[in-house]
């Protein structure tokens, strides 16, 4: 049993008689302890180590000790090198023999070509692999300080329990997932340490671009972050078990861990689920067994959705789990029990009597950093026990889950057609499931299935694979449970309730159940599609079709190089065929070919010729682009941040003193508003939270300089939530939004896919189909004002069958109703984007409602 965290580097250096205590001793002489690192004690009352203390320590520690390697797993968003070491016995770390566990993890994992006398032999040799992280929200402190002292003591303990885990188990020791937020958020706090600041938060995002949603990136692998670690869960290394530590617990818990609570996203392999219940079971118990009391189980967390870290690799045969531990914060806190509440919020479930999920009941008292610190330590512990005792089950329970998904798949499958408008941003999919180790085939020629012919170069997607699971859920629609508080009140899902992927990222995707024959190739990471361009300069001009949301950033970039660019408004005639309204259309001159050229390549275009100039064009200037940056940090800002830098789209951040200052109509064409609520961006931080440059929100000024920026001939963009900016603060708006004030047992969307009617002819749709997928989290959406005039409503939901993925309660209120609008206001527009279109960087189908609305404002 590991010692408490604040007594261990006493117990590491006693003497004792006994070789193996000796053995333990001399280590811990000789392997630095983090004091000496740090210059305090892990954990300890307002000290905070930052990930570069963190990190140089883990490379202290692989240079004394022979039971870790710290290697390198790639560059974060902000260019830190992310690190993780790996534990075991000096003769497990071995090149050889490491090469050797991994790969038959690997296999086990893949399950395929093995009998399952051959795979219990590989679980008899083979070594548990158990994953531990720590620091994935930067802003919960606790794990990545916890971090220094485990490692430690793992390579310095040397009872009984730790030889057999070193010699059992291959420990995957991941220091933090976030090293950006785990510099910024220590520094932040030691800053301001002894002032009013002290317990203030970080005023922008702790991750660039995602915040808080760095959890919430793990089907996408947006983040370099992600797909580093990706890399190690699911090409590399295969976990069986998998802890995620957190701190965020039900008050007046001292940390959750699972069970979770219900819906059971219905995907999950039963033996991952009874897995993930024997394992948090097993860390509560040893809790108990320490006298920690305070853990809670069946609180807040469900199995549904497939976003985060802990959610993932149960959809990859992983046990996968979370612990949120309580008090984030270096600041020790007085707990009073006479002002816990009376009962959980999610449960109807006492704090304070014994019950099934909450046995022993925390009471209260003096808590400390280091309190939470010894939870989580302790909690990482019984993982390493409990990978040790079970580990030939563990390794040949993944091998059975495999093997029943291969079989289990049958003939179903997933046709990706390569004749598809936007088949650039289906080749992103592909990648996407490949980051996740899905098996995909690329059609070497054309085939049939039925009646039907698909073109060389069309994806395939089989469910009979190991990682079924995954296929299944992210390739079909959700249909979250109605669940129903006792007040009769939606039972808000931990996080999305519908996900699915081609619906977000505007994918076509044909599912088969028949048998078919055809030419492929397996893909290990698909290219961007071959390129086409004219050989000679066309007549008139260069044609560029919208359709493609890449084609954005070739047509930014060629403006940005000087060419002369306009847009049709109706469909054109060019050499490839017919493109529709908002096809773009490049100037031929010197130079233009290469730059379009280069352009094509580089993204995988097709650039075709017009032989005569239709009539009326509009012409397409750079546009000047302001992002609203409010305090403190807004992921949705962020994630706009990351569509644009990855489209390569110049914008400037607009902060609060800018648009107060005014004169907004000089600097930019198109300012765009990001989720947020009206009051958040009115009023911003309240003053005295933060240091004053961080409070006050735009404030009145502000927003009234934002009408005058519309009425000067700007235009707005309001994503979501934004939008009530404009409909309560600019008079004479013509548009309401219908769900305003409507309770949530009569409109309830919390994070749904619905379905969108579009009319394409419309500048803000220009490329896009007759449908759309919408992404919408509690979104609005919009009637117009009676005998207005300027507003066109080009995509409307449909007047019934709303809902395509997750949960949707009051379809009435909002069928029919417009969810984007182009409203004219003064000499500018206003365009109400009511859904979420860039959601986490996932709905890719909707891109072009954003993508169109920056160019309105250089549209003339």
């Amino acid at each position: 049993m590991a010692a408490p965290v604040a007594a261990v580097a006493a117990a590491a250096v006693v003497v004792s008689l006994s070789a193996d205590t000796t053995v333990a001793s001399n280590a811990a002489v000789t392997i630095p302890t983090p004091e000496s690192a740090f210059g305090f004690t892990p954990c300890q009352d307002y000290k905070l180590a930052n990930y570069t203390q963190i990190s140089s320590y883990f490379h202290q520690l692989d240079n004394a000790s022979d039971r870790m390697q710290v290697v390198s797993l790639g560059q974060t968003s902000e260019g830190r090198d992310q690190v993780m070491g790996i534990v075991s016995a000096p003769e497990n770390l071995t090149p050889a023999n490491l090469a050797k566990y991994q790969d038959i993890a690997n296999r086990l994992a893949h399950a395929r070509g093995l009998t399952d006398d051959q795979a219990h032999d590989l679980s008899k040799q083979g070594k548990a692999i158990a994953w531990i992280d720590f620091g994935i929200h930067s802003t919960e402190v606790g794990p990545p300080q916890t971090a220094p002292q485990f490692a430690y003591d793992l390579l310095t303990s040397n009872t009984p329990e730790t030889k057999s885990i070193l010699k059992n188990v291959i420990t995957l020791f991941v220091p933090n997932i976030n090293p950006d937020g785990g510099e910024h958020i220590p520094d932040w706090y030691m800053k301001y340490v002894g002032t009013q600041f002290q317990d203030s938060d970080y005023p922008e995002l702790y991750q660039k671009y995602s915040g808080h949603d760095d959890n919430r990136d793990w089907f996408m692998f947006n983040l370099p972050e992600t797909r580093n670690l990706g890399n190690v869960l699911w090409h590399s290394w295969y976990p069986q078990l998998v802890y995620n530590t957190h701190q965020t617990a039900a008050y007046p818990a001292r940390i959750f861990l699972p069970p979770f609570k219900d819906p059971m996203n219905p995907n999950i392999p039963p033996e991952v689920t009874r897995g993930i219940n024997f394992l948090g079971d097993a860390m509560t118990q040893r809790l108990d067994r320490e006298g920690k009391v305070g853990a809670v189980s069946r609180q807040q967390y469900d199995q549904w959705w497939n976003g985060g870290l802990r959610s993932a690799p149960a959809f990859h045969n992983q046990i996968g789990i979370l612990s949120e531990t309580s008090h984030a914060s270096a600041t020790p806190v007085y707990e009073d029990p006479t002002k816990f509440p009376k009962t959980f919020p999610y449960q109807e479930v006492s704090t304070s009597e014994p019950s099934a999920f909450y046995p022993s009941p925390y009471k209260g008292g003096m808590w400390h950093l280091s309190d939470s610190c010894s939870y989580i330590e302790s909690t990482g512990w019984e993982l390493l026990h409990t990978a040790d005792v079970g580990r030939e089950n563990w390794l040949y329970g993944q091998y059975r889950m495999g093997k029943q998904a291969i079989d289990a798949g049958g003939n179903t499958a997933y046709v990706i057609p390569s004749d598809q408008p936007d088949f650039q941003t289906a080749t992103k999919m592909v990648n996407v499931l490949r980051q996740a180790d899905l098996d995909v085939e690329q059609a070497q020629s054309a085939f049939k299935v039925g009646d039907k012919t698909y073109p060389s170069g069309s994806f395939v997607v089989r469910e009979a694979q190991p990682f079924r699971a995954d296929v299944v859920d992210l390739m079909n629609p959700q249909t979250y449970p109605d669940r129903r508080n006792p007040d009769g009140t939606p039972e808000r899902p931990y996080d999305m309730a519908g996900w699915t992927l081609p619906y977000q990222m505007g994918v076509k995707v044909d599912k088969v159940t028949q048998s078919f024959i055809a030419n492929t190739k397996p893909v290990d990471t698909a290219p961007v599609p071959a390129f086409n361009v004219p050989v000679t300069a066309p007549a008139a001009a260069y044609a560029i079709d919208a359709r493609v949301n890449d084609s954005y950033t070739a047509v930014l970039a060629l403006l940005k190089a000087g060419e002369t660019v306009t847009r049709t408004t109706a469909a054109v005639t060019t050499d490839k065929g017919s493109w529709p309204a908002g096809t773009f259309l490049v100037t031929p001159r010197a130079g233009a070919d290469q730059r379009i050229k280069a352009q094509a390549k580089q993204l995988g275009l097709t650039v075709a010729s017009v032989a005569t100039m239709p009539t009326g064009t509009v012409a397409v200037t750079l546009p000047r682009v302001g992002l609203y940056h409010g305090y403190p940090g807004n992921s949705d800002e962020g994630w706009t941040r990351y569509v644009f830098d990855t489209s390569k789209i110049p914008y400037k951040q607009l902060h609060d003193d800018e648009i107060r200052a005014g004169n907004l109509k000089d600097s930019y064409d198109t300012i765009i508003l990001p989720d947020a609520s009206y009051n958040s961006m009115l009023n911003g931080a309240r003053a005295g939270s933060l240091p004053a440059k961080y409070t006050g929100g735009m404030t009145q000024a502000g927003v009234n300089n934002l009408k005058a920026f519309v009425q000067a001939g700007g235009t707005l963009v309001a994503i979501n939530d934004a939008t009530q900016l404009p409909i309560r603060a600019f008079s004479g708006f013509p548009m309401t939004d219908v769900t305003a004030g409507v309770p949530s047992t009569g409109y309830y969307s919390p994070g749904s896919i619905l379905a969108g009617v579009v009319d394409n002819k419309n500048p803000l749709t220009w490329g896009m189909g007759d449908t759309a997928d919408l992404y919408s989290d509690g979104s609005p959406a919009f009637s117009v004002t009676a005998g207005a005039t300027g507003v066109t409503a080009p995509v409307t939901y449909p007047t019934s069958n709303v809902l395509r993925s997750g949960w949707l309660l009051g379809e009435n209120v909002i069928a029919g109703k417009t969810a984007v609008a182009d409203v004219s206001y003064g000499d500018g527009h206003v365009a109400m984007l009511g859904i979420s279109v860039q959601h986490r960087a996932e709905s890719h189908g909707t891109y072009k409602l954003l993508f169109n609305s920056l160019l309105e404002g250089a549209e003339h």
